[in-house]
């Protein structure tokens, strides 16, 4: 039976039955790639997202085969920039010759929006360390790698893709001794010393960090480790952190952020995000970390995932646990989070391609 491709109509409300099926199937997949199902996208959340076009927009298609869905596919970019765009498949039941013909479609709707940096991710549940070298495909850092055989991977290598990254998702799970984490913020503030200042809020930022904390982000996109990729910068200032605040604010999702504050500059050199779905029951995200590269020596970014962990056991008691994602050659953060009580899930190759 043939299948038809159709850009998604996104509906008024999260509540629409068609809406509600189709983040199913996004869920499904991803547990079915990754191995895990910690980390499922909320509806609501979701919905926020797509209809939100300010400074980030997301397009979606849909795969119907009988009237069936049995397929999705995504392109996201940032507005603040010009070639990049983020691709993502999904199919349930799994369907290589369907997630290629998805992937196409996705990169001919790119082109036509004059997006020419493609990126795509794809999770793995599987150790490398349990495979002999010549099955594994390692990015160009030697850093971590994929299954070569995959046939996921397999279809990337035909498009014409390249592994530029991989990246180990880790968990830290409710129940872990706590007194760990105030050991290590201590002695980490101790050596960082009297300039350094950590500071934490919930919800909307404060009107005295909003600009210092737009500009940290900013950083994300130029001062964490990419490997081989080409990362474009993004513009973030104290508007943007406004209106990504009104929009999480109705679904119920909540920030929460534990910085360092530089206390001769008053600049923001280090965040951690922890960010909780609507769902309290749910797991955490943990969205960005970052210390500033020129303030980096200091043990920021202990003090930060720290001090972030030890306020989320309380605000969030009924959410089992923390996930966060790094790049495998990121062994400052690992280690970091392997410390304070961090474990590995899963794997997610990112791949590129110039459209």
């Amino acid at each position: 039976m043939s299948v038809t491709i159709e850009p998604l109509v996104v509906p008024a409300s999260a509540d629409d039955e068609s809406w509600r099926a189709y983040v199913a199937l996004l869920n499904r997949a991803y547990e079915r790639e990754s191995g895990s199902a910690l980390l499922p996208w909320d509806a609501a959340v979701m919905h926020s997202e797509y209809v939100t076009r300010t400074h980030r927009v997301i397009d979606g298609f849909v795969a119907r085969r009988g009237g069936e869905l049995v397929g999705a596919a995504s392109l996201e970019y940032d507005l603040s920039t010009a070639r990049d765009v983020q691709l993502a498949v999904s199919t349930d039941p799994a369907d290589p010759s369907l997630f290629e013909a998805l992937l196409a479609h996705a990169e001919g709707e790119a082109r036509a929006l004059g997006r020419t940096n493609a990126q795509i991710y794809i999770s793995s549940p599987v150790d490398i360390d349990q495979h002999d070298d010549a099955e594994i495909l390692r990015p160009p850092s030697g850093f971590g790698g994929v299954l070569r055989a995959a046939p996921l991977v397999q279809i990337l290598l035909g498009r014409g893709y390249a592994l530029g990254q991989v990246e180990r998702c880790s968990v830290f799970r409710r129940g872990t001794d706590p007194a760990k984490l105030e050991r290590r913020l201590h002695a980490a503030s101790a050596v960082a010393g009297s300039d350094y200042v950590p500071v934490w809020w919930s919800g909307r930022t404060p009107d005295e960090y909003v600009d210092a904390y737009a500009y940290a982000v900013s950083r994300m996109s130029t001062d964490v480790p990419h490997g081989e990729l080409s990362v474009e910068e993004q513009s973030w200032d104290a508007a943007r952190v406004r209106a990504r605040e009104a929009r999480v604010e109705p679904t119920g999702e909540l920030w929460a952020i534990a910085a360092v504050v530089h206390r001769p500059t008053g600049q923001i050199v280090a965040f951690n995000e922890l960010v909780i779905p609507p769902d309290r029951t749910e797991t955490t995200a943990n969205y960005g970390t970052i210390a500033l590269s020129n303030h980096r020596g200091h043990r920021l970014g202990t003090i930060v995932k720290c001090l972030g962990l030890l306020r989320w056991l309380d605000l969030a008691p009924s959410s089992p646990a923390v996930v966060t994602f790094n790049a495998v050659e990121n062994r400052y953060m690992l280690d970091v989070n392997e410390a304070v009580g961090f474990t590995p899930l899963f794997w997610e190759g990112t791949w590129s391609r110039q459209l």
